[in-house]
């Protein structure tokens, strides 16, 4: 009987110290606080751990940060992270608002800069007042709407074509 009781004991300690052995690893907790700790400074990403999984999730500028979290996320959590699910969206940037267009108010600094860009059409006038172009003369369909882009670049306040004769 005394055998038996001390091969018990000897099985039973073997066996908690096996199991414990068996149970490394950080919990969930510790793993996504080291993950978190990794990643200060990152306010708009999450870090969420079930039971080894790592969760990432919020919106980063660029798909190049995105990987950069990811990598991070898994250095700090070494071999305690069993997979990381990457939900991280990439925001669109920011569009900046375009600087206002100047119109051109002084005629002779627009007149000159029409004079300029009217050689390329000899067979039509333009005259500027009051920061307003007004084309006369005849000219073919096709070649209106390069006048009309061409003159509307110059930002005067109002190109005015009622002038010009359509040739067909």
């Amino acid at each position: 009987m005394k055998f038996n009781k001390l091969t018990f004991c000897l099985l039973a300690t073997s066996a908690v110290l096996s199991f414990s052995a068996c149970k490394s690893g950080l919990s969930d907790d510790k793993l996504e606080e080291k993950i978190e700790n990794a990643l200060t400074g990152r306010k708009t990403v999450d870090v969420e751990v079930e039971k080894g999984k790592v969760i990432l999730s919020g919106t980063v500028a660029s798909e190049e940060e995105k990987k950069e979290i990811e990598s991070i996320a898994k250095t700090a959590g070494d071999k305690d992270v069993k997979s990381i699910q990457n939900d991280i969206v990439v925001s669109a940037p920011v569009a900046t608002t375009p600087a206002p267009i100047t119109v051109s108010n002084n005629d002779a600094t627009l007149g000159a800069a029409v004079n300029t860009f009217m050689k390329d059409f000899p067979s039509v006038q333009a005259s500027v007042k009051d920061g307003i172009i007004s084309v006369t003369g005849t000219l073919e369909q096709a070649k209106i709407v390069t006048l009309k882009q061409g003159l509307d670049n110059l930002n005067p306040k109002k190109v005015d074509l009622s002038g010009i004769v359509v040739k067909k």
